[in-house]
């Protein structure tokens, strides 16, 4: 069966091949929405009835539909690959270079390869080109410096499940507990470059050919350290002795700097049953491997057991439905949150300003808080929060009046627009935010997308502070492109007193699941339950945000000042 994230994928193909082939813009566009609603389905597209194909979809992209089903294929995509010269697939990674300007690149400069294009970027040629200036010239050098830096890395999420489904096959085949992640994969590092995996004692068992046949296919290999692909993911075997092997995980999972304090009270030559007796026998806790980084575990002063866990999340934070660009119905959603075990959701469409993302307008904010009261009486004592994701604007003001903030439970608020800042105008933005009084969480402090874009500079100490001063809760965001605010704030963040919330800044309801992707980075800076805010019960959270609307209260009447400036 073709999954939703094939299906997503060859129609976003498919839209950019039609633009550049300079045919039928029109389904292009058709293609890209059903690419991005289709990427967010938790139901299999290809199951579905005529019905609900009818309800999601337009006539045009149902019948490509069916021909996925019945064909797994699609014809005329398949005859469009054929014609495209085979270098325009990479260009085509290259944000900011849509079907459009690559056919201007390939028909009237005739570029047909990344490094012809970054010749001509460097070479000043490209703004020669009709709609291409000097100012497009030099992002292009920029993003694919950005790509060529970020090619061989591959999202955390992306990997894991293949990692450690991949590290099951081979304990299950080898018939060896001895077999375990290692490196940056095993510190759930946000991105990777391989997955890397210590096996102790199967040298003589092992086989290229047995590995290709049960596992994964084989690229090269020689030595202690064999490496091969797994659907073109590096793989990387390291072979130990089996009495070697505690120590050598160990050796081999956390950085450089942790490992070498570590070792400073170790005998190399020493044999180890356990990790816990290594960090034993050096006079250390056992760390956990998330945090073997040699950034907050120095300074954590709880236990392993004290860290927030996926089990510990007791609501849903930040999800989008689709009163603006999510893909299910709100009372959808939130039936998926109850049988998730959830015991209360935050509904937080994007705000007015965002109006490429359907944002709502104050009149559809009304209509939408009109169904959350509703579906709270049908559905209690589960409740859904009235939020919004509000906008910062350039002046960091929200893109709301006070009267309309006044009506919801709590605000996000992110920057979406206009992100090319430099620290200082960044930092302003982000504090005028915090500091309005309605303000409860701030989204995604960087807007950052992982391999794709930095994110703006900011003074992360400043914001911080910022957020202590006014009650403010700094999210994390837990889609797995963003994981922002970044894991190394976090250290600071605990000792100001700042909470974090995690947040799956869910789409669709497959995506309310991203949470354990925030709290892999939240683990890995020490981020413990008592001071993750979507950890608190119903309860909890209901006298939280009443009595912090009552310390707004009281400063907005100069009785103790909360807000500073």
């Amino acid at each position: 069966m073709i999954s939703n994230s094939e299906i997503s994928r060859l129609f976003g193909l498919f839209a950019e091949l039609l633009l550049l082939h300079q045919q039928d813009e029109r389904l292009s566009v058709l293609l890209s929405g059903a690419a991005y609603r289709t990427r967010r389905m938790e139901e299999p597209v290809v199951e579905m009835n005529s019905s609900k194909w009818a309800e999601l979809f337009r006539p045009q992209i149902i019948k490509l539909i069916k021909e996925l089903k019945n064909t797994g294929t699609l014809q005329v995509l398949d005859e469009l690959i054929q014609l495209t010269p085979s270098g325009l697939f990479e260009m085509m990674r290259i944000k900011g270079l849509g079907g459009k300007k690559l056919a201007i690149l390939w028909k009237t400069a005739g570029i047909d390869n990344l490094e012809d294009l970054l010749q001509a970027a460097k070479n000043k040629e490209l703004r020669q080109v009709p709609g291409f200036a000097a100012k497009t010239e030099s992002n292009i050098i920029q993003n694919i410096e950005d790509y060529f830096s970020h090619k061989e890395r591959f999202h955390y999420a992306f990997v894991a499940d293949i990692a450690n489904s991949l590290v099951e096959a081979m304990k299950k085949l080898f018939k060896t507990k001895l077999i375990s992640l290692c490196g940056e994969i095993r510190r759930e590092a946000l991105t990777v470059g391989a997955i890397e995996i210590i096996a102790a004692g199967i040298e003589k068992k092992m086989s290229d050919s047995r590995l290709r046949k049960h596992l994964i296919s084989l690229a090269s290999g020689k030595g202690q350290t064999r490496a091969y692909t797994l659907d073109e993911i590096p793989v990387v075997i390291r072979h130990v002795k089996m009495g070697d092997f505690y120590f050598e995980l160990f050796n081999q999972t956390g950085n450089e700097a942790h490992v070498k304090k570590i070792f400073s009270g170790l005998d190399s030559k020493a044999k180890f049953a356990s990790e816990e007796m290594i960090y034993k026998k050096a006079g250390f806790p056992f760390i956990i491997p998330a945090m073997r980084e040699n950034i907050a575990e120095w300074n954590f002063k709880r236990t392993a057991d004290d860290l927030i866990t996926e089990k510990d999340i007791r609501g849903v934070v930040h999800n989008h439905t689709r009163w603006s660009d999510g893909i299910d119905r709100l009372e959808e959603f939130v039936k998926a949150c109850i049988r998730r075990g959830y015991e209360y959701a935050v509904i937080s469409d994007h705000s007015k300003n965002a109006h490429y993302a359907g944002g709502l307008r104050e009149e559809k904010l009304s209509r939408q808080l009109d169904e959350i009261g509703q579906l709270n009486k049908l559905l209690a004592p589960f409740r859904i929060f009235k939020s919004i994701e509000c906008d910062i604007l350039v002046s960091g003001e929200l893109d709301y009046s006070p009267e309309v903030l006044e009506q919801l439970d709590l605000v996000i608020v992110s920057v979406h627009q206009l992100l090319k800042m430099d620290e200082e105008k960044a930092t302003n933005r982000l504090i005028r935010a915090i500091e309005n009084p309605y303000t409860t969480i701030l989204g995604h402090m960087t807007g950052r997308q992982l391999l794709i874009r930095p994110g703006y500079p900011v003074h992360f100490k400043k914001v911080i502070d910022a957020c202590a001063a006014n009650e403010v809760i700094i999210e994390i965001n837990a889609n797995p492109y963003r994981l922002d605010m970044d894991w190394t704030q976090i250290p600071y963040a605990l000792k100001k007193g700042v909470m974090i919330s995690i947040n799956p800044d869910a789409h669709s309801i497959g995506e309310i699941d991203n949470i354990k992707w925030g709290v892999s980075a939240a683990r890995k800076g020490g981020l413990t339950k008592d001071m993750t805010w979507n950890a608190m019960g119903l309860r909890g959270i209901e006298r939280w945000l009443n009595k912090r609307r009552k310390n707004k209260m009281i400063a907005a009447k100069g009785e103790g000042p909360l807000v500073t400036s």
